[in-house]
């Protein structure tokens, strides 16, 4: 490793589930924040629901299944700006998009790519795994019955030598997506992961983030700096029995506040746990009470500096924890004006056809397919 004065200075950021799309607009919001002169480099790794991503030499052919296959198994598809073909991001999978600044002695793509390379195959040693390069194809490659299989792959985008994407290092995600795709263009060798090569040895995906971080840090010489953690909120859709079925309350942010179509959210207070802080969000926006579940959704999303103001430009992101409470049906709705300036109760679709952000979709999405078995009591 380089003495630190000479190293890159960079912020490394462990940042758990992230929704797709929301993953784009926070590596366009960095990269415009690296741009400029004396700013970090921006590390992230995180984890994506299931999706396919077609690099720019990809196309359709690359899946072998319809969308409407897609949408039933739950996974969704986006074209990207990234180097290579299709690939599969799901959970079980380290997710690393290195935001950096390759400008002036740094102008050199194939020795950050190595260096991706190079992070991922120490990281496997660290569980005894013997990961190599194939020159031709980009990427961490392990030797298995089968023939050769890709553990960890690589896609990169660069304009004005900011990068952008990174790398998908398998720990243990679903590999039976793999055989819907010709994953990365290659159709003569498979894909493996940490969970098929060691079974229950395996690390969990946050143990590999953990070591891939600190490998990142050695091989790309960088200065890690202290970065101000995630702020947390909740949302709680609060939802009530219809004559027509389940009625979702919607209500419209005020102006300042982003002018947005959301159920019931808000930020933690000092010490708080989430569940506490979704029953006072939901009586302090709305006035009702009622039964609270959790619906087993966390994510978190980079807080665009364009809809929030802040004292100061680092980056801030948010953790969002998701719950849903059923409310008797002839409380009393009191609104905040002070927060919102309308609400409605809708239906499912209706609602989702407002919601703004995919963290509040999802959370609508699980709160359907629970409602689609028997409801729930409110006991």
């Amino acid at each position: 490793m380089s003495d630190a004065g000479s190293r890159r200075p960079a912020q490394i950021r462990h940042l758990g589930q992230v929704f797709y799309p929301a993953g784009l607009r926070m590596q366009q919001g960095l990269a415009d924040f690296v741009a400029r002169e004396g700013r970090p480099d921006q590390i992230l790794l995180l984890g994506h629901d299931p999706v396919f991503t077609l690099g720019r030499n990809a196309t359709r052919a690359d899946i072998h299944v319809t969308d409407a296959f897609l949408a039933e198994a739950g996974v969704s598809l986006h074209e990207t700006d990234r180097g290579g073909q299709v690939t599969y991001h799901g959970p079980g999978q380290v997710v690393v998009y290195p935001i950096c600044n390759l400008q002036g002695s740094r102008a050199d793509l194939g020795r950050l790519v190595r260096g991706l390379e190079e992070a991922m195959i120490r990281t496997a040693a660290d569980w005894s795994i013997a990961a190599y390069r194939i020159p031709e194809h980009p990427g961490i490659w392990v030797d298995t019955a089968r023939g050769p299989e890709k553990l960890g792959a690589v896609g990169l985008h660069l304009r004005r030598w900011i990068t952008t994407h990174g790398i998908a290092f398998n720990v243990d995600p679903d590999l039976s997506r793999y055989r819907w795709i010709t994953p990365c263009g290659i159709p003569d060798k498979g894909v493996c992961s940490m969970h098929s090569l060691l079974g229950p040895s395996a690390p969990d995906p946050d143990q590999a983030a953990r070591a891939l971080a600190g490998h990142l840090v050695d091989v790309l010489d960088l200065d890690p700096l202290p970065c101000r953690p995630p702020s947390r909120s909740v949302n709680a859709l609060t939802w009530r029995r219809g004559p027509g079925g389940p009625e979702v309350l919607m209500m419209l942010r005020q102006p300042d506040q982003g002018l947005w179509w959301s159920s019931v959210t808000g930020m933690l207070e000092d010490g708080e746990e989430p569940e506490a802080a979704a029953h006072r969000e939901v009586l302090e926006e709305t006035g009702l009470r009622g039964t609270l579940r959790p619906l087993g959704l966390v994510h978190s999303f980079w807080v665009d500096p364009a809809l929030i103001r802040f004292p100061d430009d680092e980056p801030r992101f948010n953790t969002e924890t998701c719950f849903h409470m059923e409310v008797e049906g002839d409380q009393e709705l009191r609104l905040d004006p002070s927060e919102h300036s309308e609400h409605r109760w809708c239906s499912v679709p209706e609602a989702k056809a407002l919601m703004r952000w995919e963290g509040s979709r999802a959370a609508l999405g699980l709160l359907a397919r629970e409602l689609g078995g028997s409801l729930p009591s409110l006991t």
